[in-house]
């Protein structure tokens, strides 16, 4: 049995209301954001085989969308061609706990020279 006076119960009900409201944004933003990397890799994954040796940067991007894990200089987690100017690396989610990475490999005139995917051991 709670006893309390009546405007001690609205401010603690207020107060608990703002934080389950709170705490339910927060949970379902998480979630949301979740739903969307996992929508997101799946995509990936399913038009990774579509990538193919001498294809565009500008098509690469088309198929798999920007990369979420890295753009930039070859080498950040395989050791790729050494013509290579660029690489675009896709990776799972929960990367680097689920090392799951698809790495694609740019030349200086913006043409695929590898495409595959990684795991680490």
């Amino acid at each position: 049995m709670y006893i309390g006076s009546g405007s001690h119960d609205s401010r603690v009900s207020r107060r608990n209301l703002v934080l389950l409201t709170v705490g339910a944004v927060v949970t379902l933003s998480i979630g949301l954001r979740a739903a969307y990397a996992f929508s997101r890799f799946s995509q990936m994954k399913r038009q990774f085989p579509s990538v193919q040796i001498g294809d565009t940067r500008a098509s690469v991007m088309g198929k798999m969308g920007k990369p979420n894990y890295h753009s930039g200089p070859c080498g950040v987690i395989h050791f790729p061609d050494k013509s290579c100017a660029k690489e675009y690396v896709y990776s799972h989610p929960f990367a680097p706990l689920v090392p799951e990475y698809y790495i694609v490999a740019f030349s200086s005139d913006d043409r695929v020279i590898e495409a595959d995917p990684w795991s680490s051991p």
